[in-house]
């Protein structure tokens, strides 16, 4: 297979591969893919090879894998069966397909690649992956018709690959006609904008801006073969299909959190408060811009016979949901490929009644099996809430099950904003703050009592063990466990109550009005019963801080918790809280000084493997 030669973004050169540089090198797999056939464990494995590479590339790998790339998958009306994938074995795509019911062949030009995603689709979710060899010819060694749904990413085939232009070589042998030809239902290809403004930059939410002179070059000379939303549409326009539905996928396709609808209604952009103020890009949007200037797109087109026969998946998923809630029966609103990989849809009611509290949805679909138990706690915490009067406000729940092969949880939508559109507010932020202690103070599910040695052990040491054993570096290890010393020096017979942990309280998951009045918490997938109190509040404020400064998060941390540099208003409503539990100073003061160990032991608790010295890095610990 040819293609255009890259470097890594520490400068070393890759294997070739077309339309994507790579993280990882011709033979860097060969060891993980000996321990694997070896029989070890895919996770320890997969955490020993990401902490082997340079942090750039290890997150560059990490955005790879991410399964919510193929978070336009519900849009799809294909819900089964064979699957062919043409691109980088790699992909979070792969094992999204895997774990929503298909059966994913993929084409590779790399076997180390193909092989290791064949350890993990079978590692993650049961599902035993086929894979061959691209031949660089111009037809692929399928029979006609062979796959329900074809998806190739990370660019167009036959087109210029990176690198000089006047060295330009092919990418792919075939060109999308024989995608179109072993395919009996749906082809999508995920591709990049020749008009887009901007590029990942190969690490979660960085990205980059060309200067003008650069766009206008790029523009009249796409360097990998780019093309405009409209020659993409000529290129999949097929005679025995319908045209093909395009979707912007939003910041862009390796780095996106939103899919947006450019032939239909919706899914749509969201814009809040915040983005209100950039108001070249909200004239932008309003002009219609949008379709010609997003950095990528997904196109799928479907032939006209199933699209004659068979609704997108996630009507048929929305029609049933009506059918068991009595509900009328709402349309999508927004598409939010979660950072946790989930898929988060929000729903709102059909035109004929648009102000009826019916139809105002939010749903969770999960993406791999891993994301399963975090759905279903969720649900069943905000059920219990809603059962017990909602001592803290949440979503009301509608249904948690199974729907079209997909396992999904269903709530009623809240009405305002996440806090982040208010960040830096004080006025609002202070509202938020003051409603979180005394919302929270209600929690309480066990009365205080001294902290002694077991409870210690059952509370504090497991969360320093687990952290200690992922910080990747031994200087972090050892902190960690000093701080263990320290805290359990502080905590050591004093009062401590014990209540429901949201433990992933950052102010994107509370819902507020315009006066900054909490309307709900969301996204209770990482809570536990009878834990620690004190600490959700703790990472409120930090978090906002972090939102509002643009700094780090381990900077945030300092400065208002180790150095005490809360505001004043910021500080009351800590100590309302801890008024209102009964807790002890020594122990709140102990929570503030390890706060980043129940950050990273919830984190690692969750994740379906360690980022690689991600405390370090993020704390500086």
């Amino acid at each position: 297979m040819k293609g255009a030669s890259s470097v890594a973004l520490d400068g070393s050169p890759l294997e070739p591969f077309p339309l994507d540089p790579l993280p990882l090198e011709a033979g860097e797999l060969a060891p993980p893919l000996a321990r694997l056939d070896a029989g070890e464990d895919f996770k320890a494995v997969l955490e020993a090879l990401l902490l082997s590479l340079p942090l750039e590339r290890a997150d560059h790998l990490g955005l790879l894998l991410r399964e919510g790339r193929g978070a336009w998958l519900p849009l799809l009306r294909s819900s089964g069966g064979r699957a062919l994938f043409v691109g980088n074995a790699l992909s979070g795509t792969v094992h999204a397909l895997a774990a929503l019911g298909f059966r994913p062949w993929v084409l590779e030009t790399s076997a180390e690649r193909a092989r290791f995603e064949a350890h993990r689709c079978k590692a993650l979710t049961g599902v035993e992956i086929e894979w061959s060899l691209a031949q660089d010819a111009p037809r692929l060694d399928f029979s006609d018709g062979e796959f329900e749904l074809v998806v190739q990413e990370g660019g167009a085939p036959s087109l210029v690959t990176a690198g000089d232009p006047s060295e330009a070589r092919a990418g792919w042998g075939h060109d999308w006609r024989e995608l179109r030809r072993v395919s009996a239902g749906e082809v999508v290809v995920t591709v990049d904008n020749r008009l887009g403004y901007k590029r990942s930059l190969g690490r979660r939410g960085r990205f980059e801006v060309p200067t003008p002179w650069r766009y206008a070059r790029e523009v009249l000379r796409p360097p990998r073969g780019e093309r405009s939303l409209r020659g993409y549409r000529q290129e999949l326009a097929f005679e025995s299909c319908a045209p093909p539905r395009a979707f912007a996928l939003y910041p862009c396709s390796a780095d996106f959190t939103h899919v947006v609808a450019l032939d239909e209604e919706a899914p749509q952009l969201h814009i809040g408060p915040k983005e209100r103020e950039n108001l070249l890009k909200l004239v932008g949007y309003k002009a219609g811009l949008f379709p010609w200037l997003a950095p990528s797109f997904a196109l799928a087109s479907a032939t006209r016979e199933l699209e004659a026969r068979v609704a997108p998946r996630i009507d048929r998923v929305l029609d049933q949901l009506a059918e068991r809630s009595g509900e009328e029966r709402p349309r999508p609103d927004e598409l939010i490929a979660s950072r946790g990989n989930c898929v988060v849809l929000q729903t709102r009611p059909p035109r004929s009644n648009p102000a009826s509290e019916e139809g105002w949805w939010t749903l969770h679909i999960a993406l791999g099996p891993h994301k399963h138990a975090q759905v279903e706690r969720h649900y069943r915490v905000i059920e219990e809430l809603w059962e017990r009067g909602q001592p803290a406000p949440v979503p009301e729940p509608i249904y948690f099950g199974q729907l079209e092969g997909m396992l999904l949880s269903c709530e009623r939508r809240l009405p305002g904003h996440a806090a982040p559109q208010y960040s830096g507010d004080s006025r609002r932020m202070r509202r938020v703050l003051e409603d979180t202690a005394r919302h929270f103070a209600e929690l309480v599910e066990e009365p205080p009592r001294p902290v002694d040695e077991a409870a210690f052990d059952e509370l504090f040491d497991w969360r320093f063990e687990l952290v200690a054993q992922h910080a990747g570096r031994r200087e972090t290890a050892d902190a960690v466990l000093r701080m263990r010393d320290e805290t359990r020096e502080l905590v050591l017979g004093e009062a401590m109550p014990l209540a429901l942990q949201h433990a992933d309280l950052r102010n994107k998951h509370v819902q507020v009005d315009e006066a900054g009045s909490v309307l709900g918490y969301l996204d209770w997938g990482s809570s536990r019963a009878r834990d620690v109190p004190y600490f959700d509040l703790l990472q409120l404020v930090v978090h906002e801080h972090k939102q509002a400064s643009g700094g780090r998060v381990g900077d945030s941390w300092r400065r208002l918790l180790v150095d005490r540099g809360c505001a004043e208003w910021e500080r009351a409503a800590l100590d309302d809280y801890m008024e209102r539990i009964g807790l002890s100073p020594r122990v709140a003061r102990a929570l503030e000084l390890c706060f980043p160990v129940f950050v990273a032991a919830m984190a690692e608790s969750n994740w379906d493997y360690s980022r690689p010295r991600w405390l370090h890095h993020a704390f500086g610990i």
